[in-house]
């Protein structure tokens, strides 16, 4: 009897290691999984693609670019979003971000695309963040102010507004819209829906 008990404990040592082994490696697993999940999160803007019937969302962007060829890939993703096609410009920006995630240019566009796709509070957490490495970079204050004044916040707005025109010259056409904005900002009961996107501003 006492040879039969021995013989299963020492069966069931095998099957205990066994267990710890597997979930030491399942725990090792979900650290790695986490961890990668983590620094491609902190890596690429957690932006989604814009999403239409003549566009496909499967696409990811290209490899990374080199950093002589922003300026040539900029042109082009330029050239995609004035043509309307906002699933090539928003892949060809996220291209660009892999290379630089601090490119203001890039990242006050892909807000332009999101406020295209009706998504305005995406497009001004973007605007925020090329603020945040660029306080002067009078495209992401023309765009924010206009996300706001689409959103109906009439404050946030012109507070906006009177930043971007301390730095552009009083004279441009610019500056003269964006005076006819906080006027009519400053009228009670006035329509706050902006014109979303780039067009009609002037390239800055």
């Amino acid at each position: 009897m006492t040879h039969r008990v021995n013989t299963e404990k020492i069966m069931e040592e095998p099957r205990s290691t066994g267990k710890i082994r597997l979930i030491i490696m399942l725990g090792s697993a979900l650290a790695v999984g986490f961890l990668l999940g983590y620094l491609a999160s902190a890596f690429v803007p957690l932006v989604r693609p814009p999403q239409s019937p003549t566009t496909s969302t499967s696409a990811a962007p290209g490899p990374r670019l080199s950093p002589s060829e922003i300026d040539s890939a900029l042109k082009a993703a330029h050239a995609s979003l004035e043509a309307g096609d906002l699933q090539a410009a928003w892949e060809k920006y996220h291209q660009i971000l892999l290379t630089d995630r601090n490119q203001v240019e890039a990242l006050t566009h892909l807000g332009t695309i999101l406020m295209q796709s009706n998504r305005p509070d995406e497009a001004i957490k973007l605007y925020d963040r090329a603020l945040s490495l660029n306080p002067q970079y009078a495209h992401a204050l023309f765009d924010k102010g206009q996300a706001l004044k689409a959103k109906g916040d009439a404050k946030g707005a012109t507070e906006v507004f009177q930043r971007f025109l301390t730095l552009v010259p009083p004279d441009s056409d610019d500056a003269k819209r964006v005076k006819g904005w906080i006027a009519e900002l400053a009228r009670p009961h006035s329509p706050q829906k902006g014109n979303a996107g780039t067009s009609g501003r002037e390239e800055r």
